[in-house]
């Protein structure tokens, strides 16, 4: 079967490059066809240039940069943001290192001296064929994104996400991916016991050229046998990713892992909604104290709007769960309008242990959270019976119930939300 051509766009005034270019394609069977020239300087390109170029929809966009490196490098810039996807191939002289720092973080993927070595050119095209068919392949093979959430602090959820990561990946042996994204306070490394030397921050930085090989070079890899892509560790960084950009980022890693397990922050700020739109299934992880259930019910009309399926996607789990709380998990049905899909049993020494040793509880044998998070893992994986077992009966407060009640019937909203 034919592979179809590459498309490629060629930006440069010098004529001589330009025909240069032209032989070396025409010469070689790389599979590139040049559909667009633009002969323009950099700033001489007009908005024309550019309708032309959209239209055009090329794989590859050749830029000399011999004349004026800066205003290329901006240009390049202009590109990657037009279409993150497009692989640009800047042509030039030498530059001196922090230059060809900055081309890359623009958006450069090669850059090749002037005048252009043939074999270079050639496995510059060859590196990016392996990538189509590598993207097509992998867009056949998505994995599953699961979100964990705690309606406040202090519920769990980056406990529960290390631990059913490492769990995950053992009962199924599939590759999998813990993503810290609470990008101003995350502890997933502290949590897995890990130094690491990059961030999602420094993941986004770098987004524009990532591919499988490069995506390696950003992953922590754990004695578990899963990977992490940790929290900065500086706060302010925060600050500067956009949804737009946590969507793409999941989007793509979801290619390359068959579990994405993410680590939400505890609010429902833009990142964490778009978490939740990129997610297969959203595990709520809350304890059964009254702040944290009326948090759950003011979040239902909202989860409503961003998920695909709405509450359909939303997995109830009681973390800290013990049989002799006052509030039961039926009361917490009762409530919620939702039926509780797991409960992880309260082994507070266990877990803070394995917290202050860096090393998560399902690695140390004999906790009965331990054994409750393989249950749920097993759950997620298809492996168990996945039946709800049933809920345990009991009294809750008048006070409980009240409350919750008032919530559950503010205005514009119902308890069921």
């Amino acid at each position: 079967m034919t592979k179809p051509a590459i498309r490629s766009v060629l930006v440069g005034h010098d004529a001589a490059l330009r025909e240069a270019l032209r032989r070396l394609l025409g010469g070689a069977d790389l599979g590139v066809v040049i559909d667009l020239e633009i002969p323009e300087r950099f700033a001489t390109i007009g908005e024309a240039h550019l309708t032309a170029l959209r239209q055009a929809k090329p794989d590859l966009v050749f830029l000399d940069l011999h004349e004026d490196p800066e205003t290329g490098i901006r240009f390049a810039h202009f590109l990657a943001d037009m279409s993150p996807d497009l692989k640009i191939v800047a042509i030039g002289p030498e530059l001196a290192p922090d230059l060809l720092m900055a081309a890359m973080r623009a958006g450069v993927s090669d850059y090749l001296l002037r005048p252009i070595n043939p074999e270079a050119l050639k496995s510059s095209i060859e590196r990016f064929s392996q990538k189509i068919g590598r993207a097509q392949n992998e867009a056949q093979r998505v994995g599953q994104i699961l979100s964990l959430f705690s309606p406040k602090g202090g519920g769990g959820s980056t406990t529960l996400a290390t631990n059913l990561a490492i769990v995950l990946h053992r009962l199924t042996g599939k590759k999998t991916l813990l993503v810290d994204l609470d990008l101003e306070l995350g502890e997933s490394a502290l949590a897995l016991g890990v130094q690491p030397r990059f961030s999602f921050i420094d993941f986004v930085e770098n987004f524009r050229r990532m591919d499988a090989s490069l995506l390696a070079s950003y992953i922590e890899r754990h004695d578990s046998g899963i990977h992490l892509l940790s929290a900065p560790f500086q706060p302010e960084k925060a600050e500067t990713i956009t949804a737009d950009q946590v969507r793409r980022i999941l989007g793509f890693l979801r290619q390359h892992y068959e579990y994405v397990v993410v680590d939400t922050p505890r609010s429902f700020a833009p990142s964490t909604l778009a978490a939740f739109e990129q997610s297969d299934l959203v595990f709520i992880v809350t304890t059964v104290d009254l702040p944290s259930l009326r948090n759950i019910q003011r979040g239902f009309p909202l989860l409503k709007r961003v998920l695909p399926r709405g509450v359909e996607q939303v997995r109830l789990v009681v973390n800290r769960y013990n049989a002799n709380d006052p509030v039961t998990v039926r009361d917490v049905e009762e409530s919620l309008g939702m039926k509780v899909f797991s409960k992880i049993s309260n082994d507070y020494e266990a877990v803070m242990s394995s917290l202050n040793e860096g090393k998560p509880v399902v690695l140390n044998g004999k906790s009965v959270y331990a054994k409750d998070v393989k249950a749920l893992a097993a759950q997620i994986a298809g492996l168990g019976p996945g039946k709800r077992k049933p809920g345990i009966t009991g009294a809750v407060t008048a006070q409980f119930r009240t409350v919750l009640g008032r919530v559950g019937k503010r205005p514009g909203g119902s308890g069921n939300d």
